[in-house]
């Protein structure tokens, strides 16, 4: 670390309100070493939620990293110094920043070809990063030489799929495979389908999986969402859960361990109307992978419009915005028109997203949901409309209500079909028992 890198630190420690001054032009990535990348990182999530930054509290968050306690309280003490007062802050940010320009200046040169048949693609690519590089701006045009040598060796290798961001059902993440940083993915039903259900489900897969989720959700309060999640978890019926006065048999071991592990979840949940550009300020440097919308025709404008669907195409927009500035995935679920309710199957379409189809134009993936019977709500179709980076599917899924979980069903969905069918005409049909499918 830098003697301007240890002043920075420095300075929002003696007073964290300095952030507000400085965060907009020093970045994270802009400091020289891992240290103190990480320590600014943390610095930013914890000022973004309202918590106190004092050497205590950012020791015990940076030591759930990578560092010894040994080594950052001897990095804390050098940072705090007779001698640092908070008004010195924009003095150090600019010298971090500054430093960081001459690293990056190097390095540009260092890799930059030299030979006559490239000199004039090599100026021309100078210039360019250099004049991003003085406005503090982002140079969005890449040569393609530069994105083979980022991504090549990634692919055909045994980490193919490790730590990729998945749904955690199957034959979906077999369609979908990893979900995309800077995607959007859409969960579109008809009101009471379940669409609410599937998403807390696909949360918790990916809780047990170690990501880190923000979850807004508009239509329910804390309570419901807990009790979803505890009832799928312990296994113990949701009515249960809310009306028993006392445990039964195993429950309360079941309901303790899913407690114990619910606790254990990387999981923060916000309830109440917001708009895309406050999820974006909320979620600024906490660093989530996924961020969860339910549900999108809920979510405000963050502007006036004259029309509702104006309204709804910006806030599909602001989504997209905020995966894309945030390196995030965002999960919105939508609602969907009546118009597939007049079809024999009632399989809806991308064209029955309610109030806009820029909902259509601006999700990488869109899953839809429906009943596919009147009389068996727990029979489910599923279906991948639209997957930017792969393929489509349609499938059959069994939802047991009382215990928000849904279950893969192998067959193919058109057999499922038809053996409802033959039920609803009596000839024989046996419902799906948990032990094998229909």
């Amino acid at each position: 670390m830098t003697e301007a890198e240890f002043g920075v630190i420095g300075c929002v420690l003696i007073d964290n309100d300095v952030l507000n001054s400085i965060w907009r032009t020093l970045k994270p990535e802009m400091f020289s070493s891992d240290f103190a990348q990480d320590t600014y990182k943390e610095m930013l999530a914890m000022y973004d939620r309202n918590e106190s930054i004092d050497p205590m509290s950012l020791s015990m968050a940076l030591e759930n990293h990578k560092y010894t306690q040994e080594q950052i309280s001897e990095l804390m003490k050098s940072c705090i110094t007779g001698t640092i007062t908070s008004t010195m802050v924009k003095s150090y940010a600019d010298a971090v920043a500054k430093e960081y320009k001459v690293r990056t200046v190097r390095d540009m040169y260092q890799k930059s070809s030299l030979k006559p048949c490239d000199i004039d693609d090599t100026i021309s690519d100078l210039l360019t990063k250099l004049e991003h590089l003085q406005e503090g701006k982002e140079v969005k045009l890449k040569p393609i030489k530069e994105i083979v040598g980022e991504n090549k060796d990634k692919y055909f290798n045994e980490s193919v799929g490790e730590g990729g961001i998945r749904i955690g059902l199957s034959q979906l993440d077999d369609a979908l495979g990893d979900l995309e940083h800077g995607d959007v993915t859409v969960i579109a039903a008809r009101p009471a389908v379940g669409k609410s259900a599937l998403t807390t489900q696909i949360i918790g897969n990916m809780a047990k999986k170690g990501l880190k989720i923000a979850y807004f959700n508009l239509e329910m309060s804390d309570k419901q969402v807990y009790e979803r999640f505890i009832s799928r978890l312990a296994e113990i019926g949701l009515t249960r859960i809310r009306r028993a006065k006392a445990f039964l048999g195993d429950e309360q071991g079941k309901f303790n361990q899913a407690n114990e592990e619910m606790s254990d979840y990387q999981l923060w949940i916000a309830s109440g109307t917001v708009s895309p550009r406050e999820i974006k300020s909320e979620c600024r440097h906490q660093n989530f992978d996924v961020i969860v919308v339910d549900y999108l025709q809920l979510l405000m404008p963050d502007n006036r419009y004259t029309g509702r669907n104006e309204e709804v195409a910006s806030i599909s927009r602001g989504l997209k915005s905020v995966a894309r500035d945030l390196n995030t995935h965002v999960i919105a679920l939508s609602q969907i028109t009546r118009a597939s309710e007049s079809r024999d199957t009632k399989e809806p379409t991308m064209a029955e997203l309610r109030e806009s189809g820029a909902i259509e134009q601006d999700a990488s993936n869109i899953i839809m949901l429906w009943n596919l019977s009147d009389n068996d709500k727990g029979a489910k179709g599923v279906k991948i409309e639209k997957n930017r980076q792969g393929m489509t599917m349609r499938e059959a899924m069994e939802f047991d209500g009382d215990h928000m979980k849904f279950v893969e069903i192998e067959k193919p969905l058109d057999d499922v079909v038809a053996e409802i069918k033959k039920k609803e005409r009596g000839d024989g049909f046996k419902p799906y028992n948990g032990d094998c499918p229909f």
